[in-house]
């Protein structure tokens, strides 16, 4: 007596692509490169900014300049970037509250945690924070002057009272950002030795591990390109808007 059930019918070439894509799908690419390009860029910046702040060598505070000069434009193409840029780097992956980052860190705790495309909740948070400090210190180093040698580039256009004031949250607000980073840098050494997590790797490598198959972002390198001619322009009218 035969075996009446049907036979299964062999898979097409198109279905076995898309299987052989599936299983390969292990990681998506998450950071593109102009974001990643702009992360070192601004760790290279913040860490020189610290430390020619900090150090106390009055000959150092024309490259500290500079250096909050470069910070400008890089904030300025980051936030560009978050409106238009990386499909995952925009705002909208950007969203937190008290209530979601407590119940994120307890699951992170209990080895729940779910993956996320771009940063965990408690790590957008952290972002956050990092992001507002570091505008507002740039912002105020661009009217902060020490009343002897050095003065921020668009000091003139403000009262000594409000020059007072930057100047002194300038002088103040570093020890924020020193957290931040700390915290940030903790972070990635608890992924990465406490929970054998890969997810520190993805500022080099784009990719984060467990994600599906992402769509890349169009044309990047056009937007890149628009968006760092834009920060430019807004760093050379800090520069040059006492000349005009």
């Amino acid at each position: 007596m035969g075996d009446s059930t049907p036979a299964t019918p062999p898979p097409s070439s198109a279905d076995a692509g898309a299987a052989a894509a599936a299983q390969g799908a292990t990681k998506g690419m998450i950071w593109d490169w102009p974001l990643r390009l702009w992360h070192w860029a601004f760790a290279a910046c913040i860490g020189f900014s610290l430390f020619s702040g900090l150090y106390g060598d009055i000959d150092l505070l024309q490259w500290h300049q500079r250096s909050g000069l470069a910070l400008l434009g890089l904030l300025v193409f980051r936030f560009g970037w978050a409106a238009w840029g990386g499909r995952y780097a925009r705002f909208r992956h950007y969203r937190v509250s008290p209530r979601t980052t407590t119940k994120a860190l307890l699951e992170h705790f209990r080895g729940r945690a779910p993956a996320t495309l771009s940063h965990t909740t408690p790590g957008v948070g952290l972002a956050i924070v990092f992001a507002l400090a570091t505008t507002a210190q740039v912002g105020t180093g661009l009217f902060t002057t020490d009343e002897i040698f050095n003065e921020g580039p668009l000091l003139v256009f403000v009262s000594d009272e409000f020059a007072r004031a930057a100047s002194w949250v300038h002088r103040r607000l570093h020890w924020l950002i020193l957290g931040a980073v700390s915290a940030h840098l903790a972070a990635n050494a608890v992924y990465a030795f406490g929970m054998r997590d890969r997810t520190p790797l993805a500022m080099f490598t784009g990719r984060k591990p467990k994600s599906a198959l992402l769509p890349s972002t169009p044309h990047f390198w056009v937007r890149a390109g628009l968006t760092a001619l834009a920060a430019a322009g807004v760093v050379l009218v800090a520069i040059y808007a006492e000349r005009w």
